[in-house]
């Protein structure tokens, strides 16, 4: 590969996993896409899984969206560099599985911890050829939360999971096949390259977006499909008053050739709310129409996040997110948006 090829392909990749150009230019190899998809289904279920867990768990204001600095996207894993102590302590602690003892199983059913070192976690779905790193603190963080979940679990009377042998346990299986073996299952399963493609690209929301806080959900399919349809991934893009909606250069990487996902703008699909609020909607599926990905640009002026009114604990957050949306308004000045 010309060294101009490879330099205009770290680049471009950064925008999407927001790594530094040599960290994007180190995972760059001949012959293979410049943002890997997963390399087995198993992996894409779990990425999947885990990109659930990261939309769900985000609860609190971060200077990254949902709290992850950058992503390194490997065919055969994924590196998350999460944001702060308090972040990377409240993921871990949602993915790790415990027990309930009316049937529940809480976390990722089948995790456990293959790895830790200096650079984090290694978690992977037991009895699966998958992996996913949990990085960017030190390893006593995740060390700490590992210990904080083991004591919550004891003081409730729950039993962890994760601790157990390297196959799943009696109590996770019962779960999956209670749970996790009908139509919705399904359709995850078929769709989950389109959430494990965005948890890849999840440099995007800090890049391109000049939005001061990110959140999404796993939500029903909509009508335009057969049957109830796929898993529709609900991402808001959420810009306080008067900043532009940047869409265009947000779909346009989303839809990219080389670095986006392979899907298209879902035309067909039934507006589930009143037109005048879905004018900022954009949603994409692929030909298949196994995944449905929709992203909403919306506008809402956080206190929080305002300099002049921050409680002392944003203080650091908010100035990290004004300088992020002043840079991105800066850098797509001149193109057409919406002012919310």
């Amino acid at each position: 590969m010309r060294h101009d090829q490879l330099s205009r392909l770290a680049t471009r990749r950064q925008l999407y996993t927001n790594e530094s150009y040599q960290q994007a230019k180190s995972l760059l190899r001949p012959g293979r896409p410049p943002i890997p998809p997963a390399d087995c289904a198993d992996q894409r279920i779990f990425e999947a899984t885990l990109f659930h867990q990261v939309l769900d768990s985000y609860t609190d204001f971060s200077a990254y969206p949902f709290g992850i600095r950058r992503v390194r996207p490997q065919p055969d894993t994924i590196d998350l560099v999460i944001e702060g102590e308090q972040r990377a302590a409240r993921l871990l602690s949602r993915v790790l599985p415990s027990y309930e003892p009316d049937g529940e199983v809480h976390g990722i059913p089948g995790l456990r911890v293959r790895q830790r070192d200096h650079r984090g976690v290694e978690v992977h779905i037991a009895g699966q050829r998958t992996s996913a790193w949990l990085t960017g603190q030190p390893l006593k963080v995740f060390k700490r939360a590992e210990t904080e979940s083991l004591e919550r679990a004891a003081d409730t009377g729950w039993k962890a999971l994760w601790r157990g042998p390297e196959q799943w346990s009696a109590e996770e299986l019962a779960f999956e096949q209670r749970w996790n073996t009908g139509t919705w299952e399904r359709q995850f399963r078929a769709g989950a390259w389109s959430a494990s493609g965005v948890l890849r690209r999840i440099g995007l929301f800090h890049t391109l977006t000049a939005a001061d806080a990110v959140t999404g959900y796993k939500g029903l399919g909509i009508n335009g499909y057969d049957g109830s349809g796929p898993v529709r991934w609900c991402l808001d893009i959420i810009h306080r008053s008067g900043v532009r909606y940047q869409k265009q250069p947000l779909i346009e990487a989303m839809t990219d050739p080389v670095f986006g996902l392979p899907v298209a703008r879902a035309h067909h699909l039934d507006a589930i709310y009143p037109p005048e609020q879905m004018e900022n909607w954009t949603r994409f599926d692929d030909e298949a129409r196994t995944g449905l990905i929709e992203l909403r640009f919306t506008t809402c002026t956080y206190e929080q996040l305002q300099l002049v009114s921050c409680p002392p604990r944003y203080r650091t957050i908010a100035e990290a997110v004004q300088r992020r949306v002043t840079a991105a308004t800066q850098t797509t000045r001149g193109r057409g948006g919406v002012v919310g």
